[in-house]
């Protein structure tokens, strides 16, 4: 069984092998049959494209050979029309000859008179080009003189407007003088109360000081009294916080005012640029090319303001943040040494107003509008009799800011500073009032909010300087 099991495997396996063979040799026929199919094809795809180049070509080879006879028959049809030009030539050229013999003396004639035409028709020529020339003068002068009027008409729109700026920055400037000179006197008489109240209370504790034995009962007006200059104390700290936010809010108001004034001059030129451009299309180009100058030059100025402008507001901007510094730091100082202020107590007087309720109303009367102030101070007098019991005891020396008076530097850049930071005190150095360095622009009240009104993402919170008085009223209602 082995013996026939084995043959029979060795002859399935020869003709495994023989079938492998054939497989092979059928797959070797398959690709040569594919790469004949391939060729067969390329053949086809390049006798198709040889046929259609023949076509092409022999289409293109009918057009040209029809095209050379067209040319052919009209070089023969122009052949005949030149013969035949050339016969009725020579018939006229005879003609001609004939006739020349009668004409000869009739075309001199001619001649004579051709030439007088020509001499008077150049004469013409010649007074017509002067008087062309006289005429393109006549329009340079005539436009000459209008660029003229126009410059000098926009000169004078401009010195207007300066004009009218001056006048309005003048009565602001006498209106805040009148403003300061009235502040300066309130504290004057302020300051002179105070002296005379420290003496009276100074006499009074020294005829007060022998009597010791005296019963427990008039130690309750002393002690009212402090506790009353303290109250009073806190309301005028208060009241010195509203100066100095609305001083602030003034300085940035006036600052964005006067971008929009440059702004809108700026515009305006150019309008009136292009008005006077679209007036004036006929000039000739030397014309136009000083205008365009003039244009650039005129831009080229006031890139150079503005950039004064933003100069001299970086300047400033630089010197208020160094005067709060000193501010801060005379603060810092007044606060180390509280044993000199709270040795005598003070009260103000009632009839004497505080400073920055006098400066508001200066304030009011030089922008004459009182109604809507009126109702902001009531509006802050809630508020200040909710914020009083939060703020601490200060001294005395930072409670009486005083306006700063700058003047517009738009118009009036060389008027100086009118007042700086000064310190004033009595003898015995016990009551002084600071003036801060807050700058005041010539802007009306009636475009001014109150700062309490202001939202929260208004630009005027996000400034240095008002950040600088936030962190200052947060750290002093934290000591409170």
């Amino acid at each position: 069984m082995v013996e026939i099991l084995s043959e029979e495997n060795k002859a399935l396996r020869q003709e495994l092998q023989g079938y492998c063979e054939k497989v092979g040799k059928i797959q070797r026929f398959e690709m040569e049959i594919q790469k004949i199919s391939e060729a067969y094809e390329d053949l086809v795809k390049n006798s198709s494209k040889r046929e259609s180049l023949d076509k092409a070509m022999k289409n293109r080879m009918e057009g040209e050979i029809r095209r050379l006879h067209d040319f052919n028959r009209d070089l023969r049809d122009r052949l005949e029309t030149a013969n035949r030009q050339l016969a009725s030539r020579d018939l006229e050229d005879h003609n001609q000859g004939l006739a020349a013999g009668l004409y000869m003396p009739q075309s001199k004639e001619s001649i004579k008179e051709r030439e007088k035409l020509e001499m008077e028709v150049a004469a013409l020529r010649s007074a017509n080009e002067d008087q062309r020339r006289h005429v393109e003068i006549l329009e340079q002068a005539l436009n000459n003189a209008q660029g003229k009027v126009v410059k000098l008409e926009e000169e004078l729109r401009k010195k207007q407007v300066y004009v009218d700026k001056v006048e309005k920055l003048q009565q602001a400037l006498s209106q805040l003088q009148a403003a300061c000179e009235k502040r300066e006197q309130l504290e004057k008489r302020l300051r002179t109360r105070l002296e005379r109240e420290l003496e009276s209370l100074r006499c009074q504790q020294r005829q007060g000081g022998g009597a010791q034995s005296a019963p427990p009962t008039e130690y309750n007006a002393p002690a009212l009294m402090e506790l009353l200059r303290e109250k009073e104390e806190r309301i005028l700290a208060l009241e010195a916080d509203m100066t100095k936010w609305e001083q602030k809010y003034l300085e940035e108001s006036a600052m964005r005012h006067f971008a929009m004034d440059a702004a809108a001059t700026a515009a305006a030129q150019r309008d009136t640029t292009i008005i006077n451009h679209s007036r004036n299309g006929s000039y000739s180009d030397s014309s136009l090319e000083a205008r365009i100058w003039q244009e650039e030059e005129e831009i080229l100025q006031a890139n150079r303001r503005c950039q004064d402008m933003e100069h001299r507001i970086k300047n400033l901007h630089a010197q208020i943040i160094e005067k709060d510094a000193m501010i801060k730091v005379l603060q810092q100082r007044s606060r180390k040494e509280p044993g000199k202020t709270d040795t005598v107590p003070l009260r103000p007087a009632r009839s004497v107003p505080s400073i920055s309720v006098a400066t508001g109303l200066h304030l009011r009367q030089a922008s004459q509008t009182s109604g809507q102030i009126t109702e902001d101070r009531r509006e802050e007098r809630a508020w200040k009799g909710s914020a009083s019991v939060l703020l601490g005891k200060e001294p005395l020396e930072h409670l009486l800011p005083s306006l700063q008076l700058i003047p517009s530097t738009a118009s009036l850049p060389s008027t100086p500073l009118l007042s700086g930071h000064v310190k004033t005190g009595s003898k015995d150095s016990s009551t002084q009032t600071e003036r801060s360095p807050e700058l005041l622009r010539a802007t009306p009240i009636s475009v001014r909010p109150r700062l309490a009104a202001t939202p929260s993402g208004s630009p005027i919170l996000h400034h240095p300087l008002v950040k600088s008085g936030v962190e200052k009223t947060g750290e002093v209602s934290g000591g409170g």
